[in-house]
């Protein structure tokens, strides 16, 4: 596969001048942020390239397992932050992506979709938590959100004789439809609007568009079942805070 010269790597970087000069003269107030994440973007790939390259040539299962769970360390307290107002945002959280991407590692070991290998687990795993921490992310956003507009709604159900959990079900469906649609809308205009990073990766490096379509579909099948499992329990362990924390 051909090399990318720094000098190219730059060219990539000069294309951002358009957003930014756009962001300034507009005064959108978005110029900061956008040269901030631009430079995390490039440190952060940056580094996880030459950590990664070491550890496909130790070739540990430990290690690459402790590199994925300090991503789901990373990516709970990203999504916690959305969860401020809930007690345990971060753990509930972690239980989700944990079990996110245990259910699809066991899935693609056992089926022989892929070796346990670093070089296979470890780019797919970070395609399934980051896709989940999204999720999780909406899910903490929504929630609150949707509460505070049918709180009266609720207290009324409440008063009738429902149990929290039918009280709370047009809050839970709401907000589990907000977050999955993202992925929905994805997955309706994959290979027709967009061609998904992975297969179009396999194709430039080589790999016949067949069996690349055939990985990109795993990882997309895999990615919105996650990210509908993940939705779901983190909905369903944060709603109870409403009335635990009597945010009434």
């Amino acid at each position: 596969m051909k090399d990318i010269s720094y000098v190219a790597l730059l060219a990539a970087f000069l294309f951002m001048l358009i957003p930014f000069w756009l962001s300034y003269k507009q005064k959108l107030g978005i110029s900061k942020e956008m040269l901030i994440a631009s430079m995390r973007a490039f440190v952060q790939l940056t580094i996880i390239g030459y950590i990664i390259t070491f550890v496909f040539s130790i070739q540990t299962p430990l290690l690459f397992l402790f590199i994925i769970f300090i991503m789901i360390m990373i990516a709970s307290r990203t999504s916690a932050k959305r969860g401020e107002a809930f007690h345990h945002s971060f753990w509930i959280a972690f239980a989700a992506l944990v079990t996110a991407e245990a259910a699809s590692v066991t899935v693609w070991v056992v089926f022989d979709i892929v070796d346990f290998e670093a070089q296979y687990i470890l780019p797919m795993s970070g395609m399934i938590i980051g896709s989940s921490m999204v999720a999780v992310s909406l899910v903490f956003d929504r929630l609150k959100r949707e509460f505070d507009s049918t709180k009266e709604l609720i207290m009324g159900k409440l008063a009738l004789g429902a149990t929290r959990r039918q009280a709370s079900q047009e809050l839970i469906e709401a907000t589990v439809k907000a977050a999955l649609i993202p992925s929905m809308e994805g997955m309706k205009t994959i290979g027709l609007v967009q061609l998904p990073g992975m297969m179009t990766g396999a194709i430039i490096a080589g790999a016949s568009p067949v069996v690349a379509v055939k990985y990109q579909l795993v990882i997309a099948l895999t990615t919105f079942g996650n990210t509908a499992i993940t939705a779901m329990i983190v909905c369903f362990l944060t709603y109870q805070a409403f009335f635990k924390q009597r945010m009434f």
